[in-house]
């Protein structure tokens, strides 16, 4: 009798068929099949706690290109004439950048000066911006720190993030070298350190997608997560 109940076999726990869920086995089951969904249902409270929605202005002269850098983004495609943009034009996409689903609103803001009444209604409440120049016309390049300075006076957030995109990469005759754009950056930089935000640049083409993609992840991801951080 003793020996039968020390067997494995003959107490129920195995057999030649495998394991045997007995009570106390299901009721392990039971627990673990919970534990299970519990992490799952976690797991989906995280993924929708990573979700996030930011509006950003793309700003620059006119026929910097922006329009076309929105459009190359939503995979539209390029076109080499479109109409202006009058005061604003919007989009919104939502993107997966690293383990977050990020709603983009983008706010293409018209360049001419006579928009320029109209314009700090559009600026109000975005997160940050996309600064384009032109990289084979100068004055758009100098034109920035204007357009930099209209965006914090108008953002309702005060200093917001920066990428300044040096456009039209895919054309010759640049009357901007890397080494101006990158002298620019690191000059806005030392200018908002002290507001713990920090800018960016890249070279761009919106007719080869160069870094297309790239400056609205880096600007995105940045965003994210210098505002999920941000106690103030």
């Amino acid at each position: 009798m003793s020996d039968k109940k020390k067997s494995p076999k003959k107490s129920g726990v195995e057999s030649d068929k495998g394991v045997v869920l007995f009570k106390d086995n299901i009721k392990k089951h039971a627990k673990e099949e919970k534990d299970t969904t519990e992490t799952e249902d976690q797991s989906t409270e995280s993924k929708q706690a990573s979700e996030y929605m930011i509006k950003l202005v793309l700003i620059g002269d006119s026929a910097v290109g922006k329009t076309s850098i929105r459009n190359n983004y939503l995979g539209l495609g390029f076109e080499k004439e479109h109409m202006t943009t009058l005061g604003a034009d919007f989009a919104a996409t939502t993107k997966t950048v690293d383990d977050y689903q990020i709603k983009y609103q983008i706010w293409d803001l018209a360049g001419q000066p006579m928009f320029k009444n109209v314009r700090p209604r559009f600026f109000k409440g975005c997160f940050g911006a996309l600064a384009v120049f032109d990289i084979t016309r100068k004055e758009t390049f100098h034109n920035l720190t204007n357009w930099i300075q209209e965006l914090y006076q108008f953002s309702g957030r005060g200093v917001v993030p920066v990428i300044i995109l040096s456009n039209k990469m895919d054309l010759g005759d640049h009357a901007v070298s890397v080494e101006e754009a990158q002298e620019f950056i690191e000059e806005l930089n030392k200018n908002t350190t002290e507001h713990k935000v920090e800018n960016f640049f890249l070279e761009t083409s919106a007719k080869t997608g160069q870094n297309i993609d790239e400056a609205f992840r880096i600007l995105g991801e940045y965003i994210v997560e210098r505002y999920s951080s941000d106690n103030d």
